[in-house]
């Protein structure tokens, strides 16, 4: 039996969205997306740091196919410039495709979107606002931050080797554990990388790491040239590939 309406709102939490966040309103829709705007207040103290109390005009996006598709995030009230972490379309770029999607499963519902995802953004811009430097690392441009962010979550230190884990991360687990880990070990993937390698494919399935290593792999034929737009194939709207967070939140990942 087909997901209804209203089954699909009470899944994302669409009232507990709104009792979080009184100042945010439905606006209707006719495309099949969901649209929350108006003002989120945020409390926030990530480990060690300061706390922040501020708030943002902001509308979201909800696509159908949340939470495997990420909302869609604009602040509307041009506090924010261009040149801070947008998009091409001037949405927010609130992290790399493959950590906003881990995050999404380990919260599927929209209170946790927001929490985890556009409320470290907007506390990442008020610190800036406030003391003139990002409070958390930050990814490069394109295809590296891409590559750097990937070798984060593999537990690697160099990008060039991402490459190769994505591409065992796109196979079966007997099969991969069988190949040597790319991480230069000489061991078996099945003896060294296979534990964070299991748990992303677990997560995001086989289809999400074979079409970012056909990505990564057209990079490799140009040249490993950087690109913001590079994105894989698939029905689900993805971010374009630009800056991002490379450490949302403690233990955001």
């Amino acid at each position: 039996m087909a997901e209804t309406l209203r089954q699909r709102l009470a899944r994302w939490g669409l009232e507990e969205i709104l009792l979080a966040y009184p100042d945010l309103r439905l606006v209707p829709a006719s495309d099949g997306t969901l649209t929350l705007a108006g003002t989120l207040a945020f409390a926030a103290e990530p480990a060690g740091m300061e706390r922040i109390d501020d708030e943002y005009e902001i509308e979201i996006t909800v696509f159908p196919g949340f939470p495997a598709q990420v909302p869609s995030v604009r602040e509307t009230a041009g506090r924010i410039p261009p040149t801070y972490h947008k998009l091409d379309d001037g949405s927010l770029c609130l992290g790399s495709p493959t950590r906003l999607l881990l995050i999404l499963s380990g919260s599927p519902t929209l209170k946790g979107f927001v929490e985890r995802c556009v409320a470290p953004y907007l506390y990442g811009y008020s610190y800036v606002e406030k003391n003139g430097i990002p409070p958390f690392g930050e990814l490069s441009h394109g295809e590296l931050g891409i590559r750097e962010d990937f070798a984060s979550l593999f537990g690697v230190t160099n990008p060039r080797r991402v490459r190769e884990f994505v591409r065992l991360t796109g196979m079966k687990k007997r099969e991969a554990n069988k190949q040597l880990c790319p991480c230069g070990s000489s061991l078996r993937l099945g003896r060294c990388h296979h534990r964070r390698v299991n748990d992303l494919r677990d997560r995001l399935g086989l289809r999400w790491f074979r079409d970012w290593y056909a990505v990564l792999s057209e990079e490799k034929g140009r040249g490993d040239r950087s690109s913001d737009n590079r994105q894989p194939a698939g029905s689900a709207r993805r971010p374009r590939l630009t800056l991002g967070e490379k450490k949302m939140w403690d233990g955001a990942a």
